[in-house]
């Protein structure tokens, strides 16, 4: 029975994706991200970026003369689901109907299988947000990591951490899932010789005992933690520790846990801090480009910029390339250069040669202060 409903609903799926795309359009742009449930506030944002990138390309007249069709793909997070919405698209091969490009997924599900399947189908990949450097290694010409790596993380949280809290032991607390993060931290604690500063709980070694694991810390005498795991676990753990200790100093990355962080939490998200890509609304480089937007009625909220640029670059490679065709934008990226909110963007294989560093931001009295 739940087969035939998984079934159903993938067919479902794929009616809506059809019907979705029978439009009088000669270019299709798919964004892929998830809009209900743990994600739905990241995944609205970049979908937002994404169409406000869109309508104005529209309302200036097209892309070499096309008008852009917007298709907006929701992702549940979930491995079965991204591989099948990869492959119903790719399968779309109708010249008047096909994907040109897709922004995302922004969950990274069955990451290498997704990437090929629009590789072989020639469909042009834009990843907006962070990616796990692992992935690095998967070198189709046509598929971009636009910002870089969720490993930054580890470097943007040791600098803030030597700075401001280097006499504290850190008790990083994290899952397998988060374990490329943890191993990039330990790394940057060994190399500064900080490595006795920091101890070291998985979250599956403990089975998800999340009192066991918050009197161990105490015990251990660490007075902050980062902790990488999904809303809820950061939640329940973040709690564990500031009910053993009060003062207790919690960090996690602000779009892992929201908002069930913030349910869980209530009072006690006083003195947390969260990690996220930066809002780029004070990067000099980005002024321009919020006018306009500000100009437009449209105040970028988070991740809506990376949705906004991600668009752009694709905009910029057509026209570099004069040409919507995949190899044709390949070449166009790796031949040139490209102006973004944060910096000047080169690529080598679609790796970015420098990753876009993370902000902090701390909480207390219901205001977010960045504070990095």
């Amino acid at each position: 029975m739940i087969y035939m409903l998984r079934k159903l609903r993938d067919i479902i799926f794929f009616i809506t994706l059809l019907l979705a795309t029978e439009v009088s359009s000669a270019v299709n742009v798919a964004v892929i991200a998830p809009m209900g449930e743990l994600y739905a506030t990241a995944g609205k944002e970049v979908i937002s970026g994404v169409r406000t990138a869109i309508d104005e390309i529209n309302n200036n007249g097209g892309l070499l003369g096309e008008k852009i069709n917007l298709i907006e793909v929701e992702d549940q997070c979930n491995d079965s689901l991204s591989v099948s919405t990869a492959q119903m698209m790719a399968l779309n091969n109708n010249e008047e109907y096909k994907i040109s490009a897709v922004i995302g997924p922004y969950c990274l599900n069955q990451f290498r299988l997704v990437t090929d399947t629009f590789a072989n189908a020639k469909i042009f990949q834009i990843l907006p947000t962070a990616v796990n450097e692992t992935y690095a290694d998967n070198k189709h010409s046509g598929l971009v990591k636009m910002v870089g790596y969720k490993e930054q993380q580890a470097f943007d949280f040791y600098q803030y951490y030597k700075d401001n809290f280097g006499w504290m032991r850190v008790a990083l607390i994290f899952d397998n899932n988060n374990k490329e993060i943890a191993q990039s931290l330990q790394k940057v604690f060994m190399e500064n010789q900080k490595n006795e500063n920091l101890i070291i709980y998985n979250f599956e070694d403990y089975s998800f005992d999340f009192d066991d694991i918050a009197k161990q810390a105490i015990n251990d005498k660490t007075q902050m933690a980062f902790i990488l795991s999904d809303g809820e676990n950061a939640a329940r753990m973040a709690k564990e520790l500031k009910s053993e200790k009060k003062k207790y100093i919690i960090f996690v990355n602000k779009y892992q846990v929201m908002p069930e962080f913030e349910k869980i939490m209530g009072s006690l998200m006083d003195n947390c801090y969260f990690m996220g890509l930066p809002s780029l609304k004070n990067s000099p480089e980005f002024t321009e480009t919020l006018v306009k937007l500000r100009l437009l009625g449209i105040e970028p909220e988070g991740l809506a910029v990376y949705g906004y640029s991600a668009v752009n670059l694709w905009g910029d490679l057509v026209k570099k390339a004069n040409s919507f065709k995949y190899l044709d934008l390949a070449k166009a990226l790796k031949d040139n250069t490209f102006d973004s909110g944060w910096g000047k963007l080169m690529f080598v294989n679609g790796n970015p040669l420098n990753s876009i560093n993370y902000s902090i931001y701390q909480y207390n009295e219901e205001e977010y202060t960045q504070v990095y």
